[in-house]
């Protein structure tokens, strides 16, 4: 691929809508201390300045073939990297209802992140789908075989969906939430946490130190010890029935949320009964990225 080829390939990967409300936002929030009426109107003075800025862009892009050759050399700005929705659909039949929305992350500047990354969430929600329907068809043979009909069996509904919980110019974070509701309900999360100018995947010790094992081991228990004073059904399993005796390293699950803050998560089951669900824990030290 010659350079002009590749800078009209980095143009093309923008979505100018998204990225203009990004920004536009992003700017808001920046001058939060402004009144809301004179946002509104900086917020379309930005728009049509932007929107003019693109066009320019297009004209230089496909004009001037030394620009084009600059631009081919100048990573993406990394506060115009996103999580979109690359897939949606809605398949039902007799024995299940699938609802899907599948993320997919793009304009980091790191083609060779964003395509692992991809690949990774696309062959996970595949597998976990596939798995999915074979427990649903297991429940529907069940449901049969022992003299029910159809009438009797309720298909399983499994919904993917996603949320982005944090996101700046140097990191994204986005949780993948797969859900199977039918005799019972089920849910299973996996976390994707981004260090957009180093172009990896951040883990704990990324994010809280060298200190990440002692750090979250102390505020765990430390929560779980407030949360079983607070409510006597908040129930935990003790260490010797399998419950919390510390993570084992760096890639526990987590999450950075709204607060710019490392949420531990342990899944369903993972260290209390069922009905008490995921159990997540935001430790209260910064994040060093």
């Amino acid at each position: 691929m010659n350079i002009l080829k590749k800078a009209k390939k980095t143009y093309d990967s923008i979505e100018i809508p998204q990225e203009l409300d990004y920004t536009v936002n992003k700017a808001i929030h920046k001058k939060d201390l402004y009144k809301k009426n004179y946002a509104v109107i900086w917020t379309k003075r930005a728009t049509a300045t932007l929107a003019t800025t693109f066009a320019l862009f297009v004209v230089l892009l496909n004009t001037n073939e030394s620009f084009a050759r600059a631009m081919g050399d100048v990573p993406i700005i990394g506060s115009l990297a996103e999580v979109f929705t690359v897939r949606e659909y809605r398949e039902e039949n007799d024995t299940d209802l699938i609802e899907a929305k599948i993320p997919a992350i793009k304009n980091t500047g790191n083609e060779d992140l964003e395509d692992r990354i991809n690949y990774e969430i696309s062959s996970k929600i595949n597998e976990v789908l596939e798995e999915a329907r074979a427990r649903a068809e297991e429940y529907k043979e069940a449901v049969l075989s022992t003299g029910g009909t159809m009438d009797d069996y309720i298909p399983t509904k499994i919904n993917v969906d996603y949320k982005i919980t944090y996101q700046d110019d140097k990191i994204i974070s986005f949780v993948i939430t797969k859900s199977e509701s039918s005799a019972s309900a089920y849910q299973e999360q996996y976390f994707y946490n981004i260090d957009i100018q180093n172009g990896k995947e951040l883990n704990l010790r990324d994010v809280l130190g060298e200190d990440y094992k002692k750090i979250v081991d102390e505020e765990v228990n430390k929560q779980i010890r407030e949360r079983m004073e607070k409510n006597e059904e908040n129930i935990y399993f003790t260490a010797e029935e399998g419950g919390f005796y510390g993570i084992e390293n760096e890639y526990q699950d987590f999450y950075i949320d709204e607060n710019k803050k490392a949420t531990v998560v342990f899944q369903k089951y993972e260290i209390a009964p069922g009905y008490m669900g995921i159990q997540n824990f935001e430790i209260p030290n910064d994040v060093l990225v």
